[in-house]
């Protein structure tokens, strides 16, 4: 038995290829992934799957399907992506990250008496990427290295405010040549506690940072937002005519209620310009609860994407909540889950579409549909999906939607896309 793994070193969102020769055909194989984070040791992940060989004596797991496993569809990450918590002491795997140290992934086969081992290295950011802190005019980190091009994404996460979440984005995208900036707009020190008329002036100093340091060369500012950052993003690119291209994950097409008042009925928007609350589409709490009652009868996972989309259609003022994405100077890229059990990101982004069609908008847009995908992180391989597919709520189970496989395939694509989205020149 001969196990190989191609490549051992790799970027984290980087597929690899694990197949396994001279055995005897028919034989049965074992083969056994396991991982830890290195800021979250003691939470350990691991997978499995069974395999017959084929009439050559190989298991290639690009091309052979488990006979049972943690996984049941033919996929090379098939193990990585399948990965489930085995142990743990209650450790948050979002917290403390830090994307300086490897993950290391153990990979072993087993084959009656014979066992064979490889350790694989995952990096989040090669080796010459280096990092600058921004404290004074805003919240951000800075990802660059000396030959980066003269293109800069501006990354910003969703309604979580925990930007140390989004370097797991930076730092492959940074290795990749771009100079990249997280930026932080709530829930840190200097900045508003809450997601709450969020002054879009805040960016105006952003923008003018990237502009004038030496470091960036900023001629191309491009946005990358996921969720409630989709959201912002679009916004964004409404609004301020340098930003030349915007990629956004599981967006929205209008202005929502701030989250906080999602709950305590705050009735103002996530969002403010000019010091006044932008229009908004308020969000209904007791569409939510009929539907979680509803499910917790059935026993079945729940989610808000049913919240949003009647709330969307009850609303009184949608064409003024509404996002005018009509108005950008910049190349566009849709990316959405048929199965988004957070928001009805689905419906926003055919809206999207159909008003872009509709103003004859003149530059490149672009909508990535993905049947069996959820609202997940927009990177691939990181974050097992068994953290984020279904999460234990309540006296419930809240669901982010989508399969295993769908999950999987729609965030590897989508990110691949991504990134030859935001390689690509922009056309005069």
């Amino acid at each position: 038995m001969k196990l190989q793994t191609e490549p051992r070193v790799a970027l984290i969102d980087e597929k690899i290829n694990i197949y396994v020769t001279e055995l005897t055909p028919g034989e049965k194989l074992k083969i056994t992934a396991s991982m830890h984070f290195p800021w979250a040791i003691r939470e350990k992940y691991e997978s499995f799957a069974w395999f017959t060989a084929d009439s050559n004596g190989n298991v290639d797991l690009s091309k052979h399907k488990p006979d049972s496993g943690t996984y049941d569809y033919i996929d090379s990450m098939g193990l990585i992506v399948s990965l489930q918590k085995i142990s743990s002491e209650g450790g948050n795997i979002a917290l403390n990250i830090s994307i300086d140290p490897s993950v290391f992934i153990d990979i072993v086969c087993e084959c009656g008496q014979h066992r064979e081992c490889v350790r694989l290295e995952r990096m989040f950011k090669l080796p010459e990427v280096k990092r600058q802190q921004i404290t004074d005019e805003f919240m951000g980190e800075l990802f660059y290295s000396e030959h980066s091009n003269n293109k800069t994404i501006v990354v910003l996460g969703g309604a979580d405010g925990e930007r140390s979440g989004l370097s797991l984005l930076s730092g492959p995208l940074a290795s990749r040549g771009f100079n990249v900036l997280t930026v932080g707009y709530f829930n840190e020190e200097g900045l508003p506690k809450k997601l709450e008329e969020i002054p879009l002036e805040y960016f105006e100093t952003v923008f003018s940072w990237l502009q004038k340091n030496p470091l960036t060369h900023a001629c191309e500012i491009y946005l990358h937002g996921t969720s409630k950052g989709g959201e912002l993003a679009l916004l964004l690119a409404s609004k301020y005519n340098v930003i030349s291209k915007v990629a956004v994950s599981a967006p929205h097409a209008y202005c929502f209620q701030a989250l906080d008042g999602l709950m305590s009925g705050k009735n103002v928007s996530s969002w403010s310009y000019e010091g006044k609350s932008l229009p908004f589409i308020p969000v209904d709490n007791d569409i939510f609860y009929e539907h979680q009652r509803s499910c917790l009868e059935k026993n079945t996972p729940f989610g808000l994407t049913t919240t949003y989309k009647k709330s969307v259609e009850a609303a009184k003022n949608k064409e003024d909540a509404r996002i005018k994405i009509e108005n950008a100077n910049a190349d566009i890229l849709l990316i959405a889950g048929m199965e988004d059990n957070v928001w009805n990101t689905y419906d926003a982004c055919v809206e999207v579409m159909d008003t872009l069609t509709k103003h004859n908008y003149k530059y490149a847009y672009n909508f990535l549909a993905y049947k069996d995908l959820g609202h997940s992180i927009p990177i691939p391989y990181v974050v097992p999906l068994s953290e984020t597919l279904n999460v234990k709520m309540d006296l419930g189970v809240f669901t982010c939607g989508g399969t295993l496989k769908g999950n999987s395939y729609g965030q590897s694509d989508s990110w691949q896309k991504t990134i030859e989205f935001f390689m690509k020149p922009v056309q005069p």
